[in-house]
């Protein structure tokens, strides 16, 4: 029997992980495209390894580190299987691992509330096989390991809600603090923990000969539990801010640098929608709840069902409604400042929440026909979910990124944009091989994990990078390769510190290459005397 039961969840892992990577490998290295977010990571962790100045800190500062982080082990491989980091393999699987351990992790949860073996793994499959959630195990993005630690964050809570457990808030608390190490999403979700957790002691009992002690006992309680949940949330927060301010000069460098998610939103600033619903609370409002009632059904449905079953107006649900309306909130505060670009991705973390919680939810149904009617009625909902965001994944228009995977070659500017960088990088291997190359790591990561050659580029997260962009001819630069400069977008910091240099300019560089106007290629001239700078 004990054997049986690590048989089964083992054999999902195998299914789901092994279904996933070959998607996502058909989709990297066969069809050629890979999300521009998920490349971006791998090169991050490319850096730590091969760049001129191989260190931890050029996984950079912005973006959460721990998807880069695991692809680091991966990519110690990359002499031996070189698609590890040009085509983004490294991603694949990650993602496809993860998402195979949330199919292990559904179907346990779905066996620790007292779920059959087929209830459980119909339960996990149908999350699982769902093709908009299938499309995030194989696209290498951070959202795979991002919600395997959001379900294992819920299930554990809802475990604690069920039997105040202790060992089950201290797993929900460091699954937390993972979450936060994968995406900022983490934040406003453990505020809606913390304010479940003060329901559940406050107003909630788990069973009947509970007594209510005095309010300031229970308040002794909330202080105690929150400790528990959120501290090692808290700590990972407070060493990110330090190590931004440590390494990087600025404490709220991942926040507000020139790099950040709100310098990358200045191009919404060309977008007249978009800064109509900027200046507008209830549009923006409206726009949230559009995107939202996408991934809905499933709550929906467990509202209906405790209407039916007379339990609607008891204090877990208030929870889950907390935990629900924690991202779509964060993404209201995000459009009120002017930084969020609303993808449709973004409001995906509601649906794996409400999911996480269904396992709780069937076993406060009676065992026998209504716990089996219960989840008819929520597997019905799921597959209706399925539908309506496989529906949504085929127009761009409400699902642009993900529309992308289905048309790769046909009006897909990524897919483009990253076959023309792949040129770049061939061109550059074969001219250029034994230069000095200066350039911006942000907007050029494609080139360099996709050169032979990467340690001739001096990078962004280069010890010298700063003191080369200040003085290019000074710091021994041969080649200077920078993008085309886009109004309101953060593309080169030598753009930003020669900006006439893009249209040739200044009189130390010389124009040798254009790469048909999106990219070029200057000869820096080396100084003979004193710096003297000047720019025509």
């Amino acid at each position: 029997m004990i054997r049986s039961k690590r048989v089964l969840p083992l054999l999902l892992f195998i299914l789901i992980c092994g279904a996933e990577f070959a998607v996502g490998y058909y989709i990297t290295a066969v069809l050629g495209y890979m999300h521009s977010d998920a490349i971006s990571r791998v090169a991050n962790a490319f850096y730590v390894l091969y760049s001129r100045d191989p260190h931890l800190g050029a996984i950079g500062f912005v973006w959460n580190p721990l998807p880069s982080l695991l692809e680091v082990g991966l990519l110690i491989f990359y002499p031996l299987f070189p698609a590890l980091a040009t085509i983004g393999v490294a991603a694949v699987i990650q993602s496809s691992v993860f998402a195979g351990l949330t199919a292990m992790l559904l179907y346990n949860a779905g066996r620790r509330f007292g779920l059959s073996a087929v209830t459980s793994t119909i339960f996990a499959l149908l999350y699982s096989l769902n093709p908009f959630i299938f499309l995030f195990g194989a696209n290498g993005l951070s959202d795979a390991p991002y919600v395997y630690f959001l379900m294992l964050t819920v299930i554990q809570f809802s475990l604690w809600l069920k039997n105040r457990q202790t060992s089950a808030l201290i797993v929900a608390g460091f699954a937390l603090a993972m979450a936060f190490w994968t995406r900022y999403e983490a934040v406003p979700f453990g505020v809606s923990l913390a304010l479940g957790v003060m329901i559940a002691i406050l107003w909630m009992r788990i069973s009947a000969v509970e007594k209510n002690g005095p309010l300031k006992e229970k308040l002794y309680k909330v202080e105690a539990t929150w400790i528990l949940l959120l501290l090692p949330a808290l700590f990972s927060g407070l060493l990110w801010i330090f190590f931004n301010y440590i390494i990087m000069g600025n404490p709220l460098y991942f926040l507000n640098s020139e790099y950040s998610n709100v310098a990358q939103s200045g191009a919404l600033q060309n977008d007249a929608a978009f800064q109509e619903i900027f200046h507008s609370p209830l549009l923006a409002l409206w726009f949230v709840l559009k995107k939202t009632l996408w991934y809905a059904i499933p709550l929906l449905t467990i509202l209906l069902l405790r209407l039916v079953s007379g339990r609607l107006l008891r204090w877990d649900v208030l929870i889950l409604l907390l935990l629900f309306a924690a991202v779509p909130a964060l993404q209201y505060l995000l459009l009120l400042r002017e930084s969020s670009f609303g993808w449709f991705r973004y409001f995906m973390y509601v649906f794996p929440v409400t999911v996480a919680w269904i396992p709780y939810e069937l076993q406060q149904f009676r065992k026998g026909w209504p716990e089996r009617a219960a989840f008819t009625v929520i597997a019905a909902a799921m597959l209706g979910t399925a539908g309506l965001l496989s529906y949504a994944m085929t127009d761009p228009a409400i699902a642009p990124d993900e529309n992308n995977f289905l048309h790769i070659k046909t009006d897909n500017e990524h897919y483009v944009a990253q076959t023309f960088e792949r040129k770049i990088a061939s061109y550059m291997d074969e001219h250029y091989r034994d230069t000095t190359i200066l350039v911006d790591s942000y907007s050029a990561y494609n080139i360099i994990v996709s050169s032979k050659y990467p340690r001739k580029y001096l990078i962004t997260s280069d010890y010298l990078f700063n003191q080369a962009v200040k003085d290019p001819p000074g710091n021994d630069i041969d080649y200077i390769l920078v993008p085309l400069p886009k109004e309101n977008i953060p593309t080169s910091a030598v753009n930003a510190e020669f900006p006439t240099l893009y249209d040739g300019g200044i009189d130390w560089a010389t124009l040798v290459h254009d790469f048909e106007g999106k990219w070029r290629l200057f000869k820096v001239k080396k100084w003979m005397g004193p710096r003297a700078v000047t720019e025509e």
